[in-house]
Parts: C-alpha cells; sequence; structure tokens
C-alpha cells in the first residue's frame, strides 16, 4: 500500500494525526468544564448536560468499526476530508445551538465525523510505515491523549471566564481549517478499491452493544444512579455483544477480526493497556473536582493547577523514545506501573494545608510517568501484527482508547459516591484514587506474562 515516494512525509502526517486527536479528545474532555455554564444559559440541571458527552462519545464508539472499510472503500483522503469537514460543521452549529436538544443533536453530529477522523489517520501511518518506524510515529501521535485532559480545563475555564461556553465549540473550526489545508499537501493518496461488502450484522451487533455499554457506564458515572435502566442496558450490552464476538469469529469477512488478540502484544492493549489507561484518565476528571469541591478553589485556579500534570505529561515525553531504543518493553511497562501506584495513591491523600510547590510537584511527576507507560502502551499494541490484519487490530485499539475513557469517568464517580456513603466528603477522593490503584494493580498480571522479547521488533 506505501508509495515510497510518501515515505518523507510520515513525520508531518503523524503531527496532522496528533492534532485531530486532541482537537478530538479536547472536545469531550472540556464540556464537563462547560455544563454548569450550558445549563444555566438553557435552563435546565447541569446533570443534564451530560447526555451531550455521551451522546457525542456513544457515536464515536459505535461507528469507528466502520472507519476502516470506508476508507478501503472510497480511499483514506476522502473519507478523512469529508470526516474533518463534517466535525467543523458540527462544531460550528454546536456553538449556535438554543436548547439541550438542538446541542445534543449537532454532538452526535461531531461524534460521527470524529468517528473516521482519527481512527483512518492513524490507518494511513500503520500502513505507511516499517516497524522500525512506528517508536517514531507513535512519538509524535500519542501526545494528545496525554495533554487533552490537562489542557480541557485550562482552557475551558479560561474561555467561559473571559468569553462564553460557545467558544469552546468554535475553537474547533480554525483547527479544523488549518487540518484540511495541511491534509490536503501532504496525506498520502492511498485510494479505494474493491471491498468485501460490509458485515452488516456484525455492524448492528456491535452498534446495539457498545451503544448499551457506553449509555450504562454514563448511567454510572451519573450523580444519581437509575439501577433499573442500568441493569437493563448492561444486559442488552452483554446479551448482544457475546453473540456479536462468537458472529466474528465464525463469519468469512467479518466487521472486526478478533483473532487479532490472540497476538499477545495486541491483546496486552486490550487488557492491561485497557485497565492502565483507565486508572489513568482518573486524575485528570477526579483533580478538578477535588481542588474546588475540598480545597474550596475556583474552576480557574483549579485549571491552572492541573498545567503542571500537563507539563509533566509534555515535558516527558522526550524521554520516552531514547528509552524504549534502549530497554526491553516489559520492564519498562512494568516500572511505569509501579511507580504510577505511589503516584497515584498520594493524589488522593494530598490537601489544601501542603505548600503549593509540592503539589506542582507531585502532578509533575505523575503526569511524567503516565506520558511514559501510555506511550509505551500504544508503541507496543502493533509490534507483532501484519499488515494484512492491521485494519481490525487499529479498529480495536481506537475502541479500546475510548472506551477507557468512558470507564474511567464511571468508575471514579462510583467510588467518590462509595467513599462519600462510606467515609465522608473528607476521603471520598481517596476512594477514587485508591480504585485507580486496584486497577494498577490488577494490570500486572498479563505485563508479568509478558516475554522479555516483547516488542523487539519495533527496536531493531
Amino acid at each position: 500500500m506505501r508509495n515510497p515516494n510518501d515515505r518523507l512525509e510520515i513525520g508531518p502526517v503523524a503531527f496532522l494525526v496528533a492534532g485531530l486527536m486532541f482537537m478530538e479528545f479536547l472536545d469531550f474532555s472540556i464540556l464537563p468544564t462547560a455544563a454548569p455554564t450550558i445549563a444555566r444559559s438553557f435552563h435546565v440541571l447541569s446533570a443534564q448536560v451530560g447526555i451531550c458527552a455521551t451522546a457525542y462519545m456513544v457515536a464515536i464508539v459505535i461507528l469507528i468499526p466502520i472507519s476502516a472499510w470506508l476508507a478501503d472503500k472510497y480511499g483514506v483522503r476522502i473519507v478523512l476530508f469529508n470526516s474533518i469537514a463534517l466535525f467543523i460543521l458540527a462544531s460550528l452549529f454546536c456553538s449556535l445551538s438554543s436548547n439541550l436538544i438542538e446541542l445534543t443533536t449537532m454532538r452526535i453530529l461531531q461524534g460521527i465525523g470524529a468517528a473516521s477522523m482519527v481512527p483512518v489517520g492513524r490507518l494511513i501511518l500503520m500502513r505507511s510505515v516499517d516497524k522500525n518506524e512506528v517508536i517514531r510515529v507513535i512519538s509524535y501521535s500519542v501526545w494528545p491523549a496525554l495533554a487533552a485532559p490537562a489542557v480541557a480545563p485550562v482552557l475551558g475555564g479560561f474561555l467561559i471566564s473571559h468569553a462564553s461556553w460557545h467558544w469552546i465549540f468554535l475553537v474547533n473550526i480554525p483547527i479544523g481549517f488549518v487540518a484540511l489545508l495541511v491534509g490536503a499537501k501532504i496525506v498520502p493518496a492511498i485510494p479505494g478499491g474493491k471491498v468485501d461488502s460490509l458485515d452488516w450484522s456484525g455492524f448492528y451487533g456491535c452498534a446495539i452493544s457498545l451503544g448499551s455499554l457506553v449509555f450504562a457506564a454514563a448511567n454510572l458515572g451519573a450523580p444519581r444512579i437509575n439501577i433499573i435502566s442500568t441493569l437493563a442496558l448492561l444486559v442488552v450490552g452483554i446479551g448482544v455483544g457475546i453473540p456479536t464476538i462468537l458472529h466474528f469469529r465464525k463469519v468469512v469477512n467479518p466487521l472486526i477480526d478478533v483473532t487479532v488478540l490472540k497476538i499477545q502484544t495486541f491483546h496486552l492493549n486490550s487488557t492491561s493497556g485497557l485497565l492502565f489507561r483507565v486508572a489513568q484518565n482518573t486524575a485528570p476528571f477526579v483533580l478538578p473536582l477535588l481542588f474546588q469541591d475540598k480545597f474550596g478553589w475556583s474552576a480557574e485556579r483549579a485549571g491552572e493547577t492541573l498545567f503542571f500534570y500537563m507539563m509533566g505529561n509534555l515535558g516527558f515525553k522526550v524521554f520516552t523514545t531514547p528509552l524504549m531504543k534502549k530497554f526491553s518493553f516489559k520492564p519498562l511497562i512494568l516500572l511505569s506501573t509501579l511507580l504510577s501506584i505511589p503516584l497515584t495513591l498520594s493524589l488522593g491523600l494530598i490537601h489544601s494545608s501542603i505548600p503549593f510547590i509540592w503539589i506542582a510537584v507531585l502532578l509533575t511527576i505523575t503526569g511524567g510517568v503516565r506520558s511514559i507507560g501510555m506511550t509505551l502502551y500504544n508503541t507496543i499494541t502493533f509490534a507483532d501484527t501484519d499488515q494484512e490484519i492491521i485494519s481490525h487490530a487499529n479498529t480495536l485499539a481506537n475502541m479500546v482508547q475510548q472506551l477507557s475513557t468512558v470507564i474511567a469517568v464511571a468508575t471514579a464517580v462510583i467510588a467518590i459516591n462509595i467513599g462519600r456513603l462510606l467515609a465522608g466528603t473528607a476521603h471520598q477522593f481517596t476512594f477514587a484514587f485508591s480504585f485507580a490503584v486496584l486497577a494498577l494493580l490488577i494490570s500486572l498480571r498479563y505485563v508479568i506474562a509478558l516475554p522479555s522479547s516483547a516488542g523487539e521488533a519495533l527496536r531493531k
């Protein structure tokens, strides 16, 4: 699939994909900061605005599986550019919404655009590089997942304080236009062609199952959990999901080839990698709540404090590539996980009487270790994946990445509620970080079982 003339464009394309990922992650992460302001504007409760975030995520998750098929059929350029254009248009309509129904509808439209935008961009990269280039490419494209959750509260607080909530969507428009202009010059022309018909049975089953599970996770993350509807959604999600997986194993041309999970390095990303991301995505969600509800800080000050967490995420990136080239993946993943355990627990123990400098140091180091660990998992994912199944592997990897954010928020809210019931409001956030520590401990199981030579194909 790769044209030798496109090799020098891989670096710029990787940065373009990184920019698209940043825009997508930022759009999801920034809404909670603006939720109270939007609620007042629409004369609804803040909790009701949560449907906008859920609808956005559901649209992304259920449509990711067909992104690779669309790219194979119509060509990556046309699918990528149309998805960016749709995201821009939907962002404009979000800013023009006058009620919650309009905003939710436009968020769904945004999700439809985002569902193909990032997966197709990553598919271009994975199809255009050799194994020995994966470390370099991933190092370019992983930073959005690290930076966006920390940038969102800062940017959201600034825009709401000095402009209006509409700007959290309008900011996407110039970024999107720049992406279109740059992409027109550097995205390699990988044409579409004759492909097998879409596995509609697999798509419907996948959409119903994933949609139900995401809504169930959103229900679990709500201030008040509706037990009956949540259980019903879980039953539908699991009840449809299991036959769908069996369907994927039986048909000749499945929507998703689940046999890629037999590859140990890829399976690691879907198990230990998922748990690691859930644990690490807890902090960007819980810390703003801790700073505001427990410390009594303003939203703007809480966002500014998270800047140090972002600094660690981005600052430590300079060490990841040299580390991966010098040391094997297994000891590095083990070390980053073991370091994350006490650091994550420490986040739940901080209080306002601690000098600010020590809070800043803790956030910087914790963000740095998070950066290294997530980069390691993102890189080793495709270590042993052949080009013939890269589309299916890329689809599953993107789904895992999206679901980890939803699960992190849901488990954090559950843990906070449990903590409030058992230990009172003074210690509720400690429970959230304790749940994150538990996820890190469980993630060690598959890492320990990993061969010491895992990922060596990337380091040659």
